[in-house]
């Protein structure tokens, strides 16, 4: 008898026991899934740039290496906070916002342009001067070619819900080409692209690659054809 009830107290001790670790367990859990809700960022930032998908060159036997001026892209958005360039949705509903990283957005597009240009094998200015895209604006001291431009769209969207997240690029640019010495506008392109993604995490990381993807693939496809390089080409040539 004696025997029977050590056998049923110690039972009860070791289910109780597995009660209590498993209790702290999921409280552990539920403590970790708090303390990562409470750390959740004000704002994300995202580091613009080029990342060639292809390769763009000048015309062979183009003597010489042609002068290009990249002026300031002008933000004409529709949108109030001109920073914003984006959103991070959490499943609670809640929008962080999403700013370029230690630069304005119009300088978040420019760079890239100018880097676009300079490994296609141009001379491009250290300097972005502002142009109100007029003709009557063309200051003959700014090279044998000047390219400016608007952003009429810019933004990336992240919907990061419980089970999946889904990252939407989208970028649409105008962009203007002019013959400096003539003060004329050549040549005038609109180009968009959006990129998406679903994927099970979520991180800064991927949300700033989709973004350059859509920018890059924009800033490249004023490019298609080769009907602008060889116009710049005859120019700068």
């Amino acid at each position: 008898m004696e025997n029977f009830k050590a056998s049923c107290t110690y039972g009860m001790k070791r289910r109780y026991y597995r009660l209590v670790v498993a209790g702290c367990k999921i409280w552990s859990m539920v403590f970790v899934l708090a303390l990562l809700a409470g750390c959740t960022p004000l704002l994300y930032s995202v580091d613009m740039k080029y990342v060639p998908t292809r390769t763009f060159s000048k015309t062979p036997g183009v003597a010489g290496p042609i002068v290009v001026t990249v002026a300031a892209f002008q933000d004409r958005r529709k949108i109030e906070d001109k920073m914003l360039i984006g959103r991070v949705i959490k499943a609670d509903g809640k929008r962080i916002p999403v700013l370029p990283k230690y630069v304005k957005p119009s300088n978040a597009v420019t760079a890239p342009v100018k880097e676009f240009f300079r490994l296609a094998g141009y001379r491009v200015t250290t300097e972005s001067p502002a142009w109100d895209l007029q003709e009557s604006g063309i200051n003959k001291e700014w090279g044998a070619i000047l390219v400016g431009g608007s952003i009429d769209e810019l933004d990336i969207t992240c919907q990061d819900s419980l089970t999946i997240t889904k990252y939407t690029a989208k970028v649409k640019l105008t962009i203007y080409f002019a013959d400096t010495l003539k003060g004329k506008i050549f040549h005038k392109v609109t180009t968009e692209s959006s990129v998406s993604l679903d994927h099970i995490l979520f991180s800064e990381e991927r949300m700033e690659q989709q973004l350059n993807a859509a920018l890059s693939d924009a800033i490249e496809k004023m490019f298609e054809g080769r009907d602008v390089a060889n116009i710049i080409n005859g120019i700068g040539g």
